[in-house]
Parts: structure tokens; sequence; C-alpha cells
């Protein structure tokens, strides 16, 4: 062990270093995010938000996107400490949050069923984006930033239009005569490949579509359930995730881009 701290009174939801490996930053139930130098051992309370915040977006310029159950995101200075933007988004919990490629526009997810399209330069909403049925757990842009999927707890994934705010197709509906979701529960996360022409996403277990049709093209099936994450490689070609099992996946598309 190299370093360790004590620093927030509930469970730490998220962690991640800077890119110069200096400064590690954290969020957490207890409703902060501790920004700690681990050489000199300093640190910075960010605390404004009032219930949980489950995960944050570094940013450019020492700033720092957090958003929480208590419905808001917040923008942060990291080095002063500073909230310099606080916007209150949803009526409900806010489950995930997605910056664009070119950092324009950034999208909330919220247990209200519903996401929303921010611009950085306003700070205002550009499009509601309201059909789901359920709660709203996830969301990505594409890597040209004209597409936005989302994914909720009934296992459905819509794809949208982000510059017009309009659905394209909806994914994985359900047959009304089958009580199963067709993801096998919630949408967990979700990701483009580099053309934009596949999406994977993690639920009860893995499935890519055509993004074009919103039509399943394959679907891997874990020993276990309940993937909480997908960590993609920049190529699309290799996929990881972890079930609730603890049995960790690396998958390779042996197909993609052939």
């Amino acid at each position: 062990m190299v370093k360790s701290r004590t620093g927030h009174r509930k469970a730490v939801q998220h962690c991640q270093f800077t890119s110069d490996g200096q400064t590690l930053l954290s969020s957490s139930d207890d409703s902060t995010i501790q920004v700690w130098n681990w050489q000199s051992d300093e640190s910075v309370l960010l605390k404004g938000h009032t219930e949980s915040v489950k995960n944050f977006r570094l940013l450019e310029h020492s700033k720092l996107l957090s958003w929480s159950f208590d419905g808001t995101v917040k923008l942060w200075n990291t080095v002063t400490g500073e909230m310099e933007r606080n916007l209150i988004c949803h009526e409900d919990a806010i489950l995930s949050c997605a910056v664009s490629h070119d950092a324009t526009r950034f999208s909330t997810t919220s247990a209200d069923k519903t996401a929303k399209i921010w611009s950085f330069e306003s700070w205002s909403v550009l499009h509601k984006l309201s059909g789901h049925e359920g709660c709203v757990r996830c969301c990505a842009f594409s890597l040209h930033n004209g597409l936005l999927a989302t994914g909720d707890d009934n296992g459905e994934i819509r794809i949208w239009d982000v510059a017009r705010g309009e659905q394209l197709h909806l994914c994985s509906r359900t047959p009304i005569d089958d009580g199963e979701s067709a993801h096998g529960g919630w949408v967990t996360d979700l990701g483009f490949s580099p053309d934009s022409k596949m999406l994977v996403s993690s639920g009860g277990y893995i499935k890519w579509w055509d993004v074009a049709t919103g039509q399943p093209l394959q679907t891997f099936y874990t020993n276990g359930t309940n993937l909480k994450f997908l960590h993609v490689s920049p190529d699309f070609r290799v996929c990881v995730t972890v079930d609730n099992l603890g049995i960790l996946y690396v998958l390779r598309i042996m197909e993609y881009g052939v």
C-alpha cells in the first residue's frame, strides 16, 4: 500500500485520477466530492449537493461536472473548490450524465423517466426527451455527436437525433405477451462504435445493435446478471464487463470493421 485516506463519512461511489496522476478525486453517498493530492496530502472539499453523488466527469481547465440524486448538475473549479454553476435539471434523481465528444453539450438521465440535452455555452436545456416508461438509467453520445442513446429500467433503448431532439429508433421493445425485458432487466451502460453504425449495451447480458435499424445483431449471455458498466476499446473491437458473480469478461468482436 502506497497511501490511504479516510475522508468520506459514507460509501465512496466513484474515484478517478487526473491525467497527470497527481490528484485523486472521489465522490460519495455523503453528498461530497474530495480532491486529494496524494503526494502532498492536501485536499479540497467540493460541498453543495444534498444527496448522494454517484459519479462525475473531469473537464478541461481544472473543471469538474458532477450529478446527484438531488436532481442537480454542478460545475466546480477543482483548484479553488468554488461551485461555478448549479443547475436544477430534473424532478427526481439524476442517474447518469454524458458529455459530447466536442464538449459543446451534455445529457442527463433521471428517475423521472426523462432525459435532457444541455448546452455548455448557454447552460440551458436544448431538448427534453420523453417516451421512456421507466427510470432512464444511462446515456451515451456517438463519436461525431449527432446521436444520443438512452437506456431504461424496462430494458428499452432509444436512439435520438441530438440536433432536433427527435427519437429515431426504439430498441429492445418487449412484446406485450412476454413479461421478461428484452434486455434481462435494466439497461445499465451504452457505447457507440466509432462510425456510429453499431451500439453495444449491458444489462442482464450484452447486446449489439444496428443503429440504422434499431435491430439487435448479437447477444452474449453471461453466467451471472446485473452487469453494471461496459468498458469498450476505442476501436470498438474489445469490450470488458463484470457480472454479479464477480466474473470478468473480455469480449472481442471479430467481424467488426471487416
